[in-house]
């Protein structure tokens, strides 16, 4: 029986951390703004190669947007197992409860969303992203009983009033966690929707 080394691939395996490597391309794009910072640099300024950060994050988009998946996913959870009197309160809590998801990654979620606030084109790079959740918002309401106009509406206004709280909340620096500056907002849709 021979022993034969085990060839080895060159250097040595990259393991990247995909929130660290965001966070960095967050700072980057916060400080120098996001038209300024190419993908080379948030590659170089994270240590990792070029194809490893389009491994993890394929457009600055990708970067500024990521998460909002994970929300959506944990949104549509939620919607199917709240219990709510109401359509708006199941929406409200349900969306408060998913945003739960948000909550330990503070410095992230704020620096994507004082970006998103500045520029109506990165804004625009999620517009996919926002209308799977409001679609997902739609069925809810359809679920609920609701016909397909007051699923259409409710649901846009609160993904609207969702962005507008949650930059509100960015900007101004507010110490309150996104869920709890969500909450509080909510109160005041679910009044005047209910």
């Amino acid at each position: 029986m021979s022993t034969q080394p085990t060839k080895q691939g060159r250097g040595r395996p990259v393991t990247t951390d995909p929130a660290a490597v965001g966070l960095t391309a967050l700072r980057l794009f916060s400080e120098q703004g996001i038209d300024r910072v190419t993908m080379d640099q948030v590659a170089a300024e994270a240590g990792i190669s070029r194809s490893n950060l389009f491994r993890v994050f394929p457009s600055k988009a990708a970067v500024v947007w990521g998460g909002m998946h994970n929300f959506t996913t944990e949104l549509a959870k939620r919607l199917e197992t709240e219990k709510a009197a109401t359509v708006v309160q199941l929406l409200h809590h349900s969306w408060v409860d998913a945003m739960h998801v948000a909550d330990n990654s503070l410095e992230t979620v704020r620096l994507r969303l004082k970006i998103i606030g500045s520029s109506p084109e990165v804004y625009g790079w999620g517009q996919g992203q926002l209308d799977q959740a409001r679609q997902v918002l739609e069925d809810a309401v359809i679920r609920f009983g609701g016909d397909a106009l007051r699923a259409k509406a409710v649901s846009a206004a609160m993904l609207s009033a969702s962005v507008a709280i949650l930059i509100w909340w960015a900007e101004t620096d507010d110490p309150r966690t996104p869920s709890e500056i969500l909450d509080y907002g909510f109160s005041d849709f679910e009044s005047l929707f209910s």
